[in-house]
């Protein structure tokens, strides 16, 4: 039998873009999930005599009735009750208890090292045809 894999905990980190904002700063916003599936993998390429091997991440993340998209989040009163996820934002493995601010958020990802990972490509599913993951996420 198998064992279920989304048995993780993250942390969220979304930004709202200064743009969107209305204190010309990026905000942060944390949201915790704890039934996501997180797994390395490593992938391989080759040109001009030289071969890389880089390290990726993917997070897998159920269906939640708090996930909004990005122009639907940011327009919200109450985005801390919500959580959304675009290029630029993080997910850390593991609970992350600071407080997120503009002035400490790039210390906070220096605290947790390998455990980020920096959010460069998303799919949003839709909730049919058997479909049981809304988010695949992947970065580095």
């Amino acid at each position: 039998m198998f064992k279920n894999i989304y048995n993780q905990t993250v942390t969220v980190l979304n930004k709202l873009k200064r743009e969107d904002g209305d204190t010309g700063r990026d905000a942060w916003y944390k949201t915790i999930l704890t039934d996501v599936a997180w797994y390395t993998d490593s992938a391989r390429s080759a040109g001009n005599h030289d071969v890389y091997i880089g390290t990726y991440i993917t997070v897998l993340v159920p269906f939640h009735k708090e996930y909004k998209d990005y122009l639907d989040w940011r327009e919200l009163e109450n985005r801390e009750e919500f959580f959304t996820m675009s290029t630029g934002d993080y997910v850390i493995k593991g609970l992350v208890e600071e407080e997120i601010t503009p002035d400490n958020v790039v210390s906070v990802l220096e605290k947790y090292g390998e455990r980020v990972c920096l959010v460069r490509h998303h799919n949003a599913n839709y909730e049919r045809f058997g479909a049981t993951v809304q988010l695949k996420i992947q970065g580095v």
